[in-house]
């Protein structure tokens, strides 16, 4: 994964290669027009992730509850993907 600034000028002629390398490598390229960043290129994946980021963040109760389970685990808390499957496998009929 790697950030690059391209002109735009740059990038027209290069954009099916910058499109597979957004996609497949994850790579993000800066464009810039007159020498000033106007926008960023990079992958559909990467860009929901982002919109997800921003949307936890965003839920002060949620992030609050985030902080919460890091401290617990943190502390030797929690429970383990064993646990969690006996548990799991004792409940169902």
């Amino acid at each position: 994964m790697a950030t690059e600034t391209l002109s735009l000028t740059e990038m027209r002629p290069r954009l099916s290669e910058l499109l597979a390398r957004a996609h497949e490598h994850f790579d993000r390229f800066v464009i810039t027009r007159r020498g000033r960043a106007e926008a960023v290129l990079l992958s559909s994946e990467e860009f929901d992730g982002l919109l997800e980021t921003l949307e936890i963040l965003s839920d002060k109760t949620l992030v609050k509850r985030l902080v919460e389970a890091d401290e617990e685990l943190s502390g030797g808390g929690g429970h383990t993907l064993e646990d969690v499957r006996r548990e799991l496998s004792a409940g169902l009929p």
